[in-house]
């Protein structure tokens, strides 16, 4: 069996939510894995629940860091994985007990593979808007349910992927100039580093067998807060691009892409708006 490293990183996120993460990182079958668990705030309970977790394939270790951030921690995992594959999954996702071993074969199966992701299916805590019939609405939730076959790609979705380290070498990092808080939601990081990666000559792949369910609570599911997460899209994009530019995803016609047309093209004048007044007087 192979040996990787996988990480999760917490912010704020409560325990109950966070520990289902864990919880199913512990379970991971056909893997020798080191659990690397970064909590941005000490928390005795979380620290404890990672010891009773070990096992003969899995070891966990419970570390606390500074509460900088998302960049951040994923470079400090980067520094400390002494293995050639390292695994992210966000703090609010559960993981497929084969997804570890889904996502590592697919190296073997592939050549010159620097990145591999997985498939990523909601796990709503009430009824979901309507809107989310739009697939760039799913696509803001971090949801992603393209094909059921291995595909290359030229993007990934950050609750769920994995990085050949060893490949990738000096490109293996994230950038942390652009960086994600709470209340500031720019994520050009991930982007960023799938550009560097095909610039290279290595491949992005999609495997569908690797899965996660990505847990969507309460406060997320709301006009408002889909309303926030597309004008920070349009923002994030002009900060990178200077200009919106075509999805990557191959989506098949969707007729409710168009219904909600509106509630996208609304936050983009707002942005716009913000740009303006940004050059004027800044």
């Amino acid at each position: 069996m192979k040996k990787i490293t996988i990480t999760t990183t917490r912010y704020k996120e409560p325990n109950w939510l966070f520990h289902e993460t864990i919880k199913s990182l512990s379970k991971q079958k056909k893997i020798i894995a080191k659990i690397l668990i970064l909590d941005q705030f000490f928390n005795k309970e979380t620290k404890e629940y990672c010891k009773k977790l070990n096992n003969k394939n899995i070891k966990l270790e419970y570390m606390v860091i500074e509460p900088k951030w998302l960049s951040y921690a994923r470079n400090y995992a980067i520094k400390l994985c002494k293995t050639d594959f390292l695994l992210y999954i966000d703090s609010d996702a559960i993981a497929d007990e084969y997804r570890a071993y889904n996502l590592v074969t697919t190296f073997d199966l592939y050549d010159n593979v620097g990145i591999v992701w997985g498939k990523i299916i909601p796990k709503w805590h009430k009824k979901p808007l309507i809107l989310v019939k739009a697939d760039y609405i799913y696509d803001i939730y971090s949801m992603l349910d393209l094909w059921d076959e291995v595909k290359e790609v030229k993007k990934i979705v950050w609750a769920n992927f994995w990085l050949n380290k060893k490949l990738l070498w000096k490109e293996c990092y994230f950038d942390e100039i652009l960086w994600r808080k709470p209340w500031k939601l720019l994520w050009w990081e991930e982007t960023d580093l799938v550009d560097r990666t095909i610039k290279k000559g290595y491949k992005v792949l999609y495997n569908w067998k690797a899965k996660v369910l990505h847990q969507v609570l309460p406060e997320r599911i709301s006009y408002l807060w889909v309303f926030k997460r597309i004008y920070w899209w349009w923002y994030n994009r002009w900060l990178v691009w200077w200009k919106p530019k075509a999805n990557n995803w191959e989506w098949k016609f969707n007729i409710w892409n168009y219904v909600f047309l509106l509630f996208v093209i609304l936050p983009y004048f707002l942005w716009y708006i913000k740009w303006r007044y940004d050059r004027k007087y800044n």
